[in-house]
């Protein structure tokens, strides 16, 4: 190769890789970052016809030239994006970037090689432009975390202390204990005052009839017997009597 084809290829590789549609997916595929895009592939012929849809988190490893001249990005895909023949035999397709549209770089990158990955340049390419870069991690970068102002020391302000009131519980004594009444005694009924018979009053005594008065002869110390006895007789009955 002439070194003018040199320079004009290295020319040519710079503005392909320098266009606002291929510089970002570029940069995904050095840093190994996830890319998710719509493909629109071609229809015909029937057999080489690809399937439109989304293609989400595809996992681009190179970039190059096809044997035909077009700009084509290798990568891994997985569902759920699209394709026609599915994902059972491999993962690995080639896509033409002029079909792709709607791309979107992620944030979220790859850090394993997948099945069959070969490294260096791609077999099915003329020219690879642009290979992932697995030497080095992909840098993260750190939220910077705000720098929080020192507050200036202020003076202690002194409040005055409230006074506490503690406030106590009423002892509560325990209840005392129930204690069982004593159970009332069945009534007694008092038997019936048996009344004495009644006593009959004494009988009075018969007081001995005084005898007749035996006529006294006449004699004046009789007589006066007589009359103190009369008198005494009758001293007698009146005590009896009253």
């Amino acid at each position: 190769m002439s070194l003018n084809k040199v320079i004009l290829t290295v020319l040519e590789e710079q503005n392909i890789l320098k266009t606002t549609k291929t510089k970002p997916i570029v940069d995904a595929i050095k840093n190994r970052k996830k890319i998710s895009f719509y493909y629109s592939g071609p229809r015909k012929p029937k057999k080489d016809s690809v399937k439109p849809g989304k293609r989400i988190d595809a996992e681009a490893v190179a970039l190059g030239l096809s044997k035909r001249g077009n700009l084509i990005m290798r990568a891994y895909v997985q569902p759920p994006s699209v394709s026609k023949k599915g994902f059972n035999k491999t993962g690995w397709r080639t896509f033409i970037l002029s079909r792709m549209s709607n791309v979107e770089i992620s944030d979220e990158t790859f850090d394993s090689k997948r099945p069959q990955y070969k490294e260096g340049s791609d077999n099915s390419m003329s020219v690879t432009y642009v290979t992932s870069d697995w030497t080095k991690q992909p840098k993260v970068k750190k939220e910077k975390k705000p720098v929080q102002p020192t507050p200036k020391p202020t003076e202690p302000t002194v409040t005055p202390e409230k006074p506490t009131t503690t406030v106590t519980k009423p002892e509560v004594s325990p209840e005392p204990e129930k204690q069982e009444l004593p159970q009332p005694k069945p009534e007694v009924k008092p038997e019936p005052i048996q009344k004495e018979p009644e006593t009959s009053e004494p009988e009075k005594e018969e007081l001995p009839e005084p005898k007749p008065e035996e006529k006294p002869s006449k004699n004046p110390e009789g007589e006066e017997e007589d009359k103190n006895l009369q008198e005494s007789l009758r001293k007698i009955k009146r005590l009896m009597f009253s």
